[in-house]
């Protein structure tokens, strides 16, 4: 078996980590990959923005099975080129992925099926969006509708503080096209969870829950960046109180999509709120949907799972998880049997300055060997000559395994406090809240 992974982050790396490990034993290809893909598969540099270059290297090669890992692909239709063309995809056509290429389009999919989210009011038109600021005096969120690499959400303290964000979007060209049209919603407040869930039309098989750390510093502090750590699972939602959320968001969202005729398949992760400890569904509310594994969630939620990850996408990508599923005897809901009890956390070293400009080309040293509970996994990564550099603003995610939550965290920054690299930093509370 041949399997071909696009993009070149800690996502594509734990992917290319699960698929090296598989039964299935495949030959893995990683386009472009970086310097931790280049030691467990063959890193390929073909331009995955060329559609017609991609299909190309897949029939030359014979792949049997392609991986979307990035979201801006799958968003650009890269799944359906692939698919018209006989080859089996892991990952949305454009239609479908559009839950994550446009936030206007998701709400309004959620309005529509009944899903819990936040109000929200969507604008192209500055003056327009003003008058709906100054008539909402409470805290808001100015997003960004279209794809912003995770850095398109602004909290807002007040009133001039959205309406200079807006502006930045509208007629500033902050976000460029993504931030043409934009929304303001009410901020939500709570716990932030993500509930990823490998999906084949109206068929879904939930991942166990993770939490990803968005803010730059610790204590939540700092600009939202692409996630500086996760862990998985959580001890404030248990498998019940995860059933229940999954009911409310999935069968509805599912069966809206394929009555609108793109039916999803691949990997469906909502973002979510859980605005009230205290109740059974603990009050979510959807922030958002992504249509990818999450970054740094795949770090923690993929090894740890007992069953093959590969053997499951390839099952999807083929219209077959229901029958997977049967076979395995594994219930939708029954993530915990996924995991074998096993805990996760993952710590990204970050380049100074992230998410904002920093410098690359640093070289880095005293990455920590895997062993069964220490994981290293590369996002901005590159190979110069004989050295490992860095070429990225998320460098590493270091991945500690245990029995037990604090296990798990002790082992991640046991392992993070060898790394050297010159100009970087870390968060220091990863899963300390859980820890409490």
């Amino acid at each position: 078996m041949k399997v071909l992974i696009i993009g070149s982050g800690g996502r594509e790396h734990t992917l290319a980590w699960v698929c090296a490990r598989s039964g299935l034993k495949p030959a893995v290809f990683c386009a472009p990959g970086n310097g931790g893909t280049a030691e467990i598969a063959e890193n390929v540099y073909i331009n995955v923005g060329d559609f017609k270059e991609v299909l190309n290297f897949v029939g030359k090669n014979s792949i049997d099975l392609v991986i979307v890992g990035p979201e801006a692909p799958l968003v650009d239709g890269l799944a359906d080129v692939l698919t018209s063309n006989g080859c089996l995809v892991f990952g949305p056509g454009k239609q479908a992925a559009n839950i994550e290429g446009s936030k206007a389009f998701a709400m309004q999919l959620m309005l529509d099926c009944g899903v819990p989210t936040a109000e929200f009011a969507t604008f192209t038109n500055l003056d327009a969006a003003k008058r709906y600021i100054l008539n909402n005096e409470n805290a808001l969120v100015v997003k960004a509708s279209g794809l912003a690499a995770g850095k398109g959400a602004i909290i807002c303290s007040d009133s001039d503080e959205a309406v200079s964000t807006a502006s930045a979007m509208l007629e500033g060209g902050k976000f460029g096209e993504a931030g043409k049209t934009i929304l303001i919603e009410e901020l939500l407040t709570g716990m932030e969870t993500s509930l990823m869930a490998f999906v084949d039309g109206e068929d879904y098989l939930l991942l166990p829950p993770s939490r990803d750390h968005k803010q730059a510093f610790d204590n939540d502090e700092g600009p939202n960046t692409g996630g500086m750590g996760a862990f998985s699972p959580l001890d404030d939602l248990t498998p019940e109180n995860t059933a229940m959320i999954a009911k409310t968001i999935f069968p509805p969202v599912l069966k809206k999509l394929t009555e609108l005729g793109t039916p999803y398949s691949g990997l469906l992760y909502p973002g979510l709120m859980l605005t009230d400890k205290n109740t059974a569904d603990k009050g979510v509310k959807v922030l958002e949907f992504n249509c990818r594994f999450g970054d740094p969630e795949a770090q923690v939620v993929l090894p740890i799972m007992t069953q093959d990850p590969l053997e499951i996408m390839l099952a999807v990508a083929e219209g077959k998880l229901g029958k997977w599923m049967l076979q395995n005897n594994l219930d939708k809901h029954n993530w915990q049997k996924l995991t074998g009890g096993q805990h996760a956390a993952t710590v990204v070293v970050a380049a100074e300055g992230y998410p904002e400009s920093y410098v690359k080309g640093m070289k880095i040293e005293n990455l920590p060997e895997e062993t069964d509970n220490v994981i290293t996994f590369h996002a901005g990564t590159a190979l110069k000559n004989a050295d490992l550099i860095t070429s990225g603003g998320r460098i590493v995610a270091i991945t500690g395994l245990g029995n037990t939550h604090n296990e798990a965290v002790t082992k991640a920054y046991s392992a993070v406090g060898e790394v050297v690299i010159e100009g970087t930093r870390y968060r220091k509370d990863i899963g300390r809240k859980a820890s409490q």
